[in-house]
């Protein structure tokens, strides 16, 4: 099978690191596109220097102006740039590392069943790179004594959004098949969109049109703090991350994928943590004081919910 790594570039601080996990891979990738949406081509011209000159002509590397518009339309940009050239694609993004085995590992699950994407376990990592904790995998997945596991929506949904909980990770620990890059234009569940969890949807999403192959050895690590999102807890994308929730929990209500009570039980948590964590933020006290209305089940408020979001969906360009 033909894979594509796409590349939504933008810090140059992680790029050693970038470059030598693609280039340490036992099955290499067959072609690697990078969408440079730096402000002012750092990115680019990080990658031209005489320092990585050896590293990139040893890659099938090519390098585009990225649209400077956000993290998910430069996603966006890389699908149409890479315009379904081959059956799989990975989104890596420049921050997180891959693990030598990543890609042999991942094609060996796409050949294995028809699958819609397969995910891998991962670590989460400190700023320097070093492992300090897993995923809070459901005891069921982590217990089993397969390495792989075909996973379908019904278990997806009810393992993740009624516990307010990603346990799947992100874009970085995923290859998924050509087929399903058209979800990535359309983020959305019965037309409520979970921008803001862009990827805990996306692997919903996909899991509605084929299972999704868990692989239980984690090949890699997402970076946290440091100057990305999840460092930035009163950012608008921390926010979006709680709010998207209670997103997914009305889809997929909607779909027929969650109950009446396991969509309340996500309302719950969601404004739990609000008032825990945002009580201060002028922006988020209107959604905590809403949420536990909509987990009593009060009519209208979630249409109330829903005009809010769209408002803060709008407001942050979301």
């Amino acid at each position: 099978m033909h894979i594509t790594t796409l590349i939504p570039a933008y810090k140059t601080k992680y790029l050693q690191e970038l470059l030598a996990g693609l280039l340490t891979q036992t099955h290499k990738s067959d072609r690697i596109i990078v969408s440079d949406d730096s402000p002012n081509g750092e990115f680019s011209e990080a990658l031209r220097s005489p320092r990585y000159a050896q590293w990139v002509a040893a890659l099938p590397l090519e390098i585009h102006r990225g649209p400077r518009a956000g993290a998910y339309e430069n996603f966006k940009h890389l699908v149409k740039l890479w315009g379904g050239s081959g059956e799989l694609f990975h989104i890596l993004l420049d921050d997180d590392v891959i693990f030598p085995d990543f890609y042999t590992q991942h094609l060996a699950a796409h050949a294995m069943a028809e699958v819609s994407c397969s995910i891998s376990a991962r670590w989460t990592a400190n700023e320097r790179g070093q492992p300090i904790e897993g995923m809070p995998i459901p005891e069921a997945i982590f217990s089993s004594n397969n390495r792989m596991l075909s996973v379908g929506p019904n278990a997806l949904f009810s393992s993740t959004v009624p516990l307010c909980q990603n346990w799947l990770g992100e874009f970085s620990n995923c290859v998924v098949r050509a087929r399903c890059a058209e979800l990535l234009a359309q983020p959305a569940f019965g037309e409520v969109s979970y921008a803001g969890l862009w990827d805990l949807g996306f692997f919903l999403a996909a899991s509605l049109q084929a299972p999704v192959a868990y692989i239980q050895d984690r090949l890699g690590y997402f970076r946290a703090g440091g100057e990305g999102h999840s460092a930035q807890f009163n950012g608008p994308h921390m926010k979006g991350a709680h709010l998207g929730f209670v997103a997914l929990a009305i889809g997929g209500l909607r779909l027929g994928k969650l109950s009446e009570a396991q969509a309340q039980l996500c309302y719950r948590g969601i404004g739990n943590a609000l008032s825990k964590g945002y009580a201060e933020q002028a922006d988020m006290q209107g959604f905590a004081q809403l949420l536990p209305r909509m987990a009593a089940g009060e009519p209208g408020s979630e249409a109330e919910f829903l005009l809010a979001w769209r408002q803060f969906l709008d407001t942050h360009g979301f």
